[in-house]
């Protein structure tokens, strides 16, 4: 008997060591958790991978990035004191458990959200900054769309579950990718521990609190060049994060939604994009997966240029021409549903069907195809001014090639 377990066990190493059967490659598509997951190269903003990257999805605390760039852009000094108000307090967790009549500096707030993801913060500085939480949302989805992330709507400074307050995981990308230039925005999300504090008056005295916050991106622990982002949870929106990491000189900023594993998704998704970074930026992308570059679609020029220039292994030969995708869908009713919206405002429409896996189909909605780049790029900006999609311009060749 021992003999024969002896023998299996010296036959099983050898068929290990010896046999050259593959090691199950990890597929994004198939091994993802996520209800919608990109993959940004930081350095260009082109897409090297992406799951239903416009689906409108509850985006939780990475709410707070649009926070930060807002108060970060108003115009107000860091050092300016903002009070507590009782509104604030009522807040549910997270939260720093602000009482009414405290104040804190913006600083103070801006660490606050970023790494305790402090909801009562979170409302300080929109009633602050904006005069009250309706109006600086307002002013959060006017920056949004100012910048290129046109799927985007907030009803609220701190991502708390609400009807309309939604995000994308190709937006919220683009609003990292945004903040990553300012410079206080990237200290703060790269700093594990920090204190902030708050002063009270007690009986004409100012008494100082102190609270210590703790970075809840465990990337900056568990992972080598990891150089900051903004984690997520509720019930509704299940796990998110939108980071960045650097390696090799190669920056890819992540952006996951609706998780159930939010770190096992996060560090496969970038260990699949760093080990084929060359072959996902160079190659034609397979079906299932579209790639759009950067610049985006946008309404204003002076932020993101409204014409997208194709590097060369991308561009068709012109009598190719080009064709616009408007949005990716599982769901066949979904890309009906939308077809029609885009064909009532005067726009002819079709829907392609694609294999993006196992039994598993993607239903696209398309317009074109247009002979030349410039008329596609008018026919884009006609469709975003006119019902708020951005699409995706890709060569009609490479169009008909993943199909």
């Amino acid at each position: 008997m021992w003999k024969s377990i002896i023998a299996g066990a010296i036959l099983g190493v050898f068929y290990l060591v010896f046999t050259d059967k593959p090691a199950i490659a990890f597929d994004p598509d198939e091994n993802l958790t996520a209800r919608a997951a990109l993959l940004m190269d930081a350095s260009t903003g082109r897409i090297l991978y992406q799951k239903e990257a416009d689906l409108r999805l509850p985006p939780a605390s990475t709410t707070k990035v649009m926070t930060a760039i807002l108060t970060l852009e108003s115009g107000h000094k860091l050092s300016e004191s903002l009070t507590v108000s009782k509104d604030a307090t009522r807040m549910p967790a997270t939260k720093l458990y602000l009482r009414p009549g405290q104040t804190m500096t913006i600083e103070e707030l801006l660490y606050g959200i970023m790494l305790a993801s402090a909801n009562d913060a979170s409302v300080v500085l929109a009633e602050g900054i904006g005069g009250s939480v309706e109006n600086f949302t307002e002013l959060m989805t006017k920056k949004a769309h100012e910048v290129g992330a046109t799927n985007s709507n907030f009803t609220n400074p701190h991502g708390l579950t609400a009807p309309d307050h939604f995000s994308t995981v190709r937006d919220l990308a683009i609003l990292f990718r945004y903040a990553m230039r300012n410079a206080l925005f990237r200290e703060i999300v790269q700093t594990k521990f920090s204190s902030v504090s708050s002063t009270a008056r007690v009986r004409k005295k100012v008494v100082p609190r102190r609270i210590s916050v703790r970075n809840h991106n465990r990337l900056l622990w568990d992972l080598d060049g990891a150089l900051g982002g903004k984690t997520g949870y509720t019930v509704a929106a299940q796990k998110c994060f939108v980071g960045a990491v650097q390696r090799n000189g190669v920056t890819l900023i992540v952006s996951i939604l609706g998780a159930r594993d939010q770190w096992g998704d996060t560090k496969r998704l970038l260990g699949y994009g760093f080990d084929n970074y060359e072959a996902l930026k160079a190659a034609t992308p397979p079906a299932g997966k579209t790639t759009s570059v950067e610049p985006p679609i946008s309404v204003r020029g002076d932020r993101l240029s409204g014409t997208m220039v194709l590097p060369q292994e991308f561009r068709a030969k012109p009598a190719d021409g080009y064709i616009l995708q408007v949005a990716s869908f599982r769901d066949r009713d979904r890309a009906e549903l939308l077809a029609q919206q885009i064909r009532d405002k005067g726009f002819e429409t079709s829907i392609e069907l694609f294999a993006v896996g196992q039994g598993e189909l993607s239903f696209r909605v398309r317009v074109g195809p247009y002979a030349d780049l410039n008329t596609a790029q008018e026919v884009a900006q006609e469709i975003l001014a006119k019902s708020g999609h951005r699409a995706l311009i890709l060569p009609w060749q490479t169009a008909r090639q993943a199909s």
